[in-house]
This record gives C-alpha cells, sequence and structure tokens, in this order.
C-alpha cells in the first residue's frame, strides 16, 4: 500500500486488472494513499488502516460481488463509505445500493476524474467525522466503566433531571451520600455541568444495560 498523507485512503476492490492499475495511477498521483484488491473476498479478510478512507467498489465481480461486499460492511459495523463502480446499464443497481448507504456511484470506463476526486474527498470527510465521533464514544463508555455501580446510578438519576434529595429516596441513602458519589462521578466522567451530564444520559443507560445483560448470561 503506497502512503499518502493528511488526503486517506482509498481501497480500489474491482477485478479487472486494468481498472485497479489505472485509478491507482490517478489517486496516488492526487495525493492518496491506495491499496488494490481483485476480489471482494479478498477486500473483507484484509486488515484495512484505522484512519479516514473509502473504497471504489466494483458492482459486479465473481464471487463476492460489490453488494454482497456492502452488506458484510454493514454487519460489521464499518463506518467505511462506499463509492461503486458501475457500468451505464448498471445504473438502477447502483441506485439501490444508494438507497442502502452508498456514499455515491463513478461510472465506468470513463471516469470524470473531478468528479471522481471529488467523490473521494467528500466521501473520506464524512469517514474522518465519523471516526471521530467514535473514538469520543468510546472514550466516554471508558469512563463511564470507571464508575461504580452507585456512582452510575446516581448519575443516571441525577441525568433524568432528578435533584439530590430525590435520589437519596430512591436509593435509600442521605442526600450528602449522593453528594459524594454525584460528585466522584462527574470527576471521574470529565464533565462540568449538569448539563452535560443531561447529554450523556442515552449512554449512561447502554452502559447500564450492556452490564445487566453481562451478569444475566453469566448468571445463567
Amino acid at each position: 500500500m503506497s502512503r499518502g498523507h493528511d488526503a486517506g485512503t482509498v481501497y480500489i476492490v474491482d477485478d479487472d486488472p486494468a481498472v485497479r492499475d489505472g485509478l491507482g495511477r490517478l489517486l496516488r498521483s492526487a495525493g492518496f494513499a491506495v491499496a488494490t484488491f481483485a476480489s471482494g473476498s479478498a477486500f473483507i479478510a484484509a486488515e484495512r488502516e484505522d484512519g479516514p478512507a473509502c473504497v471504489l467498489l466494483d458492482l459486479r465481480m465473481p464471487g463476492m460481488d460489490g453488494m454482497a461486499v456492502q452488506a458484510r460492511l454493514a454487519e460489521q459495523g464499518s463506518t467505511l463509505p462506499v463509492i461503486f463502480l458501475s457500468a451505464h446499464a448498471e445504473v438502477p443497481v447502483a441506485v439501490t445500493a444508494l438507497q442502502r448507504g452508498a456514499s455515491g456511484f463513478l461510472e465506468k470506463p470513463n471516469f470524470d476524474y473531478d468528479d471522481m476526486t471529488n467523490q473521494i474527498r467528500t466521501a473520506i470527510a464524512k469517514h474522518r467525522i465519523a471516526l471521530e465521533q467514535l473514538r469520543r464514544q468510546k472514550g466516554l463508555f471508558d469512563r463511564i466503566g470507571r464508575l461504580t455501580a452507585r456512582e452510575r446510578q446516581v448519575a443516571q438519576l441525577a441525568a433524568a433531571g432528578k435533584a439530590n434529595k430525590v435520589i437519596a429516596s430512591e436509593l435509600g441513602i442521605s442526600e450528602r451520600t449522593v453528594e459524594i458519589h454525584r460528585g466522584r462521578g462527574m470527576k471521574k466522567l470529565k464533565l462540568r455541568s449538569v448539563a452535560d451530564l443531561v447529554r450523556i444520559e442515552g449512554e449512561l443507560m447502554t452502559a447500564t444495560a450492556a452490564d445487566t445483560n453481562a451478569t444475566d448470561s453469566q448468571e445463567h
């Protein structure tokens, strides 16, 4: 794989070596890192870069075709944007692929260079944002994981807008104890205000549900 700078990585998946080589040269000259694959199964099996990227994916290939690759990426929870490569007669299929979440499609064999690079840059920019959001979410879940069970209970009730007095009554503890747990929880979560706590209520609930499910599975 050639390495670009900040432009991102483009994966080219096409069974036609002429298409792979031609697109590879063009995109490397535009500053992208490029990796090429002769089949959908080879692409799915390969390790991919952690940074922002997109995939140029041929619709029609022997074995695992483009639609199957798109479906497999979705199953994996991948945020990698897909731009389909399709012949003119395949436009209706490409439209279906767009409806299933593809970022765009390019008609073969005569690619419009400006259109292609614009689509790729847009897709990679979106992927960069998605990766950053995932990174922040992971960091938040890691911090939530550091809370004690009681700190998480207090944080979740506070995020729901309940006052310390109400939380104390519901949990059967003193209001002062609620204040202590709330303060420790806010510090561990690196939050400064109730508004910040309210903002992550969904994540607190998700983490609590995940812990409950894990406990239940261990007990059974």
